[in-house]
């Protein structure tokens, strides 16, 4: 036995360590399909042309300036306040691909491979070659099946036409411990798509599924259909808009457009849940540690947490139960 001891622990001490490598493979392996590049080309002593160029991965693609309703979130490129440079024009881009798309199940418009998106801009004072210009581009990237949150990158370039690298923000994380399995959920507020406040407790004595969702996620709106199933049976169901979580930056035009997005789908797909809206959604998905989406949570009649369903044939099964006690 003496013998055996030292390979023993050495075996535990490996399949400890074991999970925390596997974990930082996942976490390297995040798909980020695109890769952007920024020249800014003086022509005069005022005027700037910003050549900002997406590289795309095969079998992924882009999707253009144009919002689609009920689409994806579109391509959006601004120059950041605080500097001496506006916009002049409009954004010059090679005409786009238009075609069916099953994420969202309407026709949009959308790039793949490589393009270049130029941008006019005019100085407010005489510019020289080592002035910066600093560049925001807010996009969305999908596969045929899945689609990726948007995110929000910033870019510098100096004048002189040298290509810059991008200076862009990591995404928020959520901090604390989120709500375990078996605890109660603590009341909390939210205001509503008709600005009407509402607390958790007001649901108390019936099953409720919190959905955290957002127009850009394909799978949370793919969903849909089954959810309205579960409500015509009697369970409760929160919708919880959170359009900008896990972005570290959401500008005001990106967040108005969004939450457009989220009525009309709402309004179109026969909706007739609550819905949060996403400035009350964050916090209560900082306290139940939603960082992606979808993320849907099943609470029953006494306000404890059920758990985390994954898919919906698992809540089938879990949400049977609880309302077949509410009989």
């Amino acid at each position: 036995m003496s013998q055996r001891g030292p390979s023993v622990l050495i075996l535990l001490a490996t399949l400890l360590l074991l999970p925390v490598y596997v974990s930082a493979q996942q976490e390297d392996a995040t798909p980020n399909p695109v890769k952007w590049t920024v020249k800014a080309n003086l022509k005069d002593s005022a005027r700037i042309v910003i050549e900002l160029t997406a590289e795309i991965e095969r079998g992924w693609h882009l999707y253009s300036t144009e919002r689609v309703e009920g689409g994806p979130s579109p391509t959006r490129i601004t120059l950041p306040p605080g500097q001496s440079f506006e916009i002049s024009g409009e954004i010059d881009s090679p005409a786009p691909q238009l075609a069916y798309d099953p994420n969202f199940q309407v026709a949009t418009e959308s790039y793949e491979g490589s393009v270049t998106f130029k941008l006019p801009v005019k100085s407010l004072k005489p510019v020289v070659g080592a002035d910066k210009i600093r560049v925001q581009v807010r996009y969305q990237t999908c596969t045929a099946n899945i689609c990726l949150a948007p995110k929000l990158l910033a870019l510098e370039a100096t004048v002189d036409g040298s290509e810059a690298k991008p200076v862009g923000a990591k995404a928020e994380t959520s901090t604390g411990n989120p709500v375990t399995v078996g605890t109660i959920v603590s009341d909390f507020e939210f205001t509503d798509f008709n600005g009407q406040r509402h607390s958790f407790s007001e649901f108390r004595g019936r099953a409720v599924l919190l959905d955290f969702w957002a127009s850009w996620c394909s799978p949370c709106l793919a969903d849909i259909p089954e959810l309205k199933k579960y409500h015509a049976r009697g369970l409760e169901i929160i919708g919880m808009n959170s359009e900008t979580i896990g972005q570290k930056e959401a500008d005001a035009a990106f967040l108005k457009d969004a939450e457009a997005r989220a009525r009309e789908i709402v309004a179109t797909r026969g909706v007739n849940w609550p819905q949060s809206i996403n400035a009350t959604s964050l916090p209560v998905a900082l306290r139940f540690g939603v960082e992606s989406l979808p993320a849907k949570f099943l609470i029953d009649q006494e306000g404890r947490l059920i758990g985390r369903i994954e898919k919906l044939s698992v809540l089938d099964v879990m949400a049977g139960k609880l309302l077949k006690s509410e009989r």
